[in-house]
Parts: structure tokens; sequence; C-alpha cells
């Protein structure tokens, strides 16, 4: 099959939409189907895109913006007769946009993690606060089996959590919208001066030069790591984390790493709850909690010195994500559309 798939990344919503349209476009491309992306013209986007094996488009528009619409639904309408499946994954969607949409293409698929009900062919949301009988569409796939990851994390942390020698990795996704990378610096220093802090610098990070003054002045141990393209190599190299409630929670569970979720947005609240339920993480809600940074200290605090804890964590983690959620997805497209 032809696959397109229509995804963006910029400093509003950051790289996560994108980065897992590439995980799953590569488990399509071994079970056969071609893959060709459309998306918003970013730099970040074009160096993500530049280093994967994918024919890409890049364009001055971003999905069903307002004052370019026409223009993208006329790109999309002249490229319709040579795709099999239009896969879709964005927030600024509606039902408008998917009508002109279903004229022009035999099958359209929507990456959802709203719980937004559009008439398309296909539905993946892998979130665990959902049913099939929730959408409308003929094929659902639902639920945190279809988390979509890299081939990477199909294996799992191979080692037990050494829990003597401590290192927090700290990561807040490609954005640090509430400066929580330097704040919480601050906070560990008044736990525990022995622990090792790993600070990912996202590509869309405007407070570097905060970050880097407050780590000048930290009595820490901390490293910053920037231009990283797979993250995956640094979680293992740490038995803690920090996280906000993007997919990186979902690639801290599958390799077995106890953490704080920090759900940031509306969309991140359910997928940090129902990891939180299942004993994946520790589960945080910004800015709804009063005195935040108190909370988050006191939390820290729990991840850093309770060993059992976190050897519970470690165990409870890979049970709830397996990192196979892309071949599963790829399997269940390639069987759906084989047998139309």
């Amino acid at each position: 099959m032809k696959i397109l798939i229509r995804v963006d990344a910029y400093p509003e919503i950051a790289l996560g939409h994108l980065n897992r349209c590439i995980n799953l476009a590569k488990c399509l491309k071994k079970y056969g189907h071609t893959v060709t992306f459309i998306s918003y013209n970013d730099s970040a986007a074009k160096l993500i895109l530049s280093k994967t094996h994918f024919d890409y488009k890049f364009i001055p528009f971003k999905v069903n913006e307002r004052q370019n619409r026409n223009k993208e639904l006329s790109l999309l309408e002249s490229v319709s007769d040579s795709v099999d499946l239009l896969l879709i994954d964005s927030y600024n969607v509606d039902s408008s946009y998917f009508n002109f949409l279903n004229k022009h293409f035999s099958a359209i698929g929507y990456l959802d993690d709203l719980n937004l009900d559009f008439d398309v062919d296909l539905v993946i949301n892998p979130s665990c606060s959902v049913k099939e009988s929730d959408y409308c569409a003929k094929k659902v796939l639902c639920g945190l089996e279809y988390v979509i990851l890299g081939e990477e994390y199909r294996v799992g942390r191979q080692k037990v959590t050494n829990i003597k020698n401590k290192s927090i990795l700290i990561t807040m996704g490609g954005i640090d919208h509430y400066n929580l990378s330097s704040r919480a610096i601050t906070l560990l220093e008044k736990i525990s001066l022995d622990i090792e802090v790993n600070i990912v610098i996202g590509h869309y990070y405007k407070n570097i030069e905060l970050i880097k003054d407050t780590v000048e002045k930290s009595c820490l141990t901390i490293n910053l790591i920037e231009n990283i393209s797979n993250l995956a190599p640094i979680i293992l190299k740490n038995n803690i984390a920090l996280t906000a409630g993007s997919f990186t929670a979902y690639e801290l569970v599958a390799l077995s790493t106890p953490c704080i979720g920090i759900a940031l947005w509306k969309n991140q609240y359910n997928n940090i709850k129902c990891l939180s339920q299942q004993g994946g993480l520790i589960p945080l809600y910004y800015p709804q909690i009063k005195n935040f940074d108190k909370e988050l200290a006191k939390e820290l605090s729990r991840l850093i010195n309770n060993d059992s804890l976190v050897m519970n964590m470690t165990k409870k983690a890979r049970n709830i994500i397996d990192g196979n959620g892309a071949d599963k997805i790829s399997h269940e497209i390639t069987r759906y559309y084989e047998q139309k």
C-alpha cells in the first residue's frame, strides 16, 4: 500500500506527533508499505525527517490552518489518486476537514489522543480510557497495547535498576514551557547532593541560558544533553526520571524506569492517570496543584529515598507497555486493508 502521513512539528506542539508517526512508518515499511510524509516547513522537522529514508514534502502551512486551509486541501487533493491510506496526526482538525478529505481519499486513519470522533475509516488511540464503541470508525485500535514507540523499546531494560548509585533524567519533551528543568535542580539540591542529574535539552527550548546558569551555580553533578535523536540510551543510563506527560512517559515505562510524570496539558491527563493507576509512574498535574514546587519536591524525595518504591515500579512498568505497539498497528492495518 501507498500510505501518506500528514503530521506537523513546531514549537507550540513540539515533536511528539512527528516522532510517533516516524516510528509507525518504520514498522509499516517492514510490512511492505511505502510511506510518504507531508509536514509543515519547520527546521526541527526538517532535521528529523532528513535522517529517515522516507520521502517527504514540506509545505508552508499547518494542518487545517484557517488562513491556508484551502491551499492545504487542494494540495492533498492533488496527490489523493496515488494514496491508498491517508493517516492524520493532529489536534487541529474538525469534521469539515475530514468531510472534504473523504471525497478524495479511499481510506483515512486518525491518530487520536483527545477522544475525538470523526468520520474516518480507522482510529488509533493508545489511551486506556477509551473503547471501540466510543468511535464510529469501522476499525478502532485503542489501549496501551497500541502505544507507538521505536524499535529500541521492544527489548526493554535488560539490567536490574541500580538503586544505590542514583541518577535522575529530567526531560520536558520538545519545549520546557514552565522552566521545570531549572526548578527541579533547585529542589534536588535540598533533597540529595549525591545524585547525578542528566537534563535533556529539547529542540524548541527557549530557556537554555537560564538552565545553564542554574547548572553553573549548582553544587550537583549535572550533565546537559543536547541534539539527541534517540532517547533510549539516555534513559537506560538513569534509574529514575522526571518527565512531562508526553510520549516520553510511555518510553520511560517501557524501559522500566520509575518516574514522576507531569501532565502539563489536558490531552496528557488521562494518560498520566492511567499509567499511575497501574503503578508505572507517580502523577502530578500542572498547574492544577497549589504550591506545585512543594508537591514536586515531596515526590522527588520519595523517588530518591524510597528504594522499595523504585523496585516495585520497575517490576510493574514493563507489564504495562511492552514496546510492540507500532508492530501491532502495522499488522492490523496490513490485515484489515488486504481483506478489503
